[in-house]
């Protein structure tokens, strides 16, 4: 790709500022931190499960589900029975550097805390709304993943399209779920408008890509495309992609994990110069 030096000399370079209408760099800032959100609840429910199907296989059969929070000191990642009223059957916890070699696992059935209750109920509650809502569409040769989030007095959860190929980057066909204190539902928000294939290359050494977002899709790159380039980062050869609407451009970069995002004025300007 000849002009991908300039790009990304111009997209480092580029002095971002304000927008008239919105504070671009709060909004990136904002995307990334909830796609990193993202990202080590996935991370952990991942190494959680390879340890515990390796370890404790027939344990494992029991399980119903399970889900991944993070504290002050750890991420956790938890098990719970199949019951009618569950119980934790397993907890695994890694330290906040996501060393995959450094965790504890204690098998010890045992009561939620009042996180996991809380964390439990929205999920549980997700899990039966897409069952029956058409909004929720889901495809061939993929599964999906829910990441509940409680925070602050926030409660959401996110429906993430799971790979089933490595031929591929999915993007899209995700969700969020908004809940009230008291978790009853307060929206459903289809976060892309469909499923997203992008070529990973393969053995190809591609440096760049990019994908649209149309319609009622959000202007900019989302926290659930930030999560996923996360993952595949190690497995691409990718240095940066790229997120265009109507308004405005979202370039994230691989090697530094650092999102811009651009108005459509700044970027005509940046490829007028070029």
């Amino acid at each position: 790709m000849k002009t991908l030096p300039f790009l990304i000399l111009a997209l480092s370079i580029s002095f971002l500022g304000f927008s008239q209408e919105r504070d671009l760099k709060r909004v990136a800032d904002s995307i990334k931190a909830e796609g990193e959100k993202l990202y080590r609840s996935e991370w952990a429910s991942g190494h959680g499960s390879s340890i515990f199907s390796t370890n404790y296989a027939e344990k494992k059969l029991l399980s119903g589900g399970y889900f991944s929070y993070e504290t002050n000191k750890d991420l956790v990642n938890i098990f719970f029975s199949k019951d009618t009223d569950p119980k934790v059957i397993a907890t695994i916890k890694f330290n906040q550097k996501l060393d995959d070699v450094k965790y504890k696992i204690d098998t010890t059935t045992r009561k939620f805390t009042d996180i996991e209750k809380e964390i439990y109920t929205i999920r549980e509650k997700t899990v039966d709304v897409i069952k029956t809502d058409t909004l929720f569409q889901f495809h061939p040769n993929t599964d999906h993943n829910l990441v509940p989030i409680v925070e602050n007095g926030i409660k959401k959860v996110y429906i993430i399209t799971a790979q089933t190929s490595s031929l591929e980057v999915l993007l899209g066909n995700d969700y969020l779920i908004n809940f009230d204190s008291e978790n009853n539902i307060i929206n459903k928000i289809k976060l892309h408008n469909n499923l997203i294939p992008l070529p990973n290359g393969g053995a190809q050494v591609i440096e760049a890509s990019s994908h649209v977002h149309l319609g009622k899709t959000s202007d900019f790159i989302t926290a659930t495309d930030v999560c996923i380039f996360k993952f595949w980062k190690p497995k691409i050869t990718w240095v940066i992609t790229f997120v265009q609407s109507a308004g405005y451009v979202s370039a994230w970069h691989f090697r530094d994990e650092y999102l811009d995002i651009y108005t459509q004025a700044q970027w005509e300007k940046i490829m007028k110069n070029k």
